[in-house]
């Protein structure tokens, strides 16, 4: 992919962002890229690895038998 760009006039930086960025979520949705493998060069954010946590633990409640 090559996009040119000017820092000096900020022309086409924005679609440059916006062209990597949804090739990027085009490759983790085709499960090209995992970001739970940090080595690829992609990663969740802090706040997402939080959510998915918490969504873990809370799935994990609700199979559990237990009685509280």
């Amino acid at each position: 992919m090559f996009l040119e760009t000017s820092a000096l006039t900020g022309e086409n930086v924005e679609e440059a962002f916006l062209t990597c960025s949804k090739s990027i979520l085009g490759k983790i949705a085709a499960g090209e890229v995992d970001p739970g493998r940090p080595e690829l060069g992609v990663q969740y954010s802090d706040e997402i690895r939080r959510r998915l946590r918490e969504t873990r633990q809370e799935r994990e409640k609700s199979d559990c038998m237990c009685i509280t």
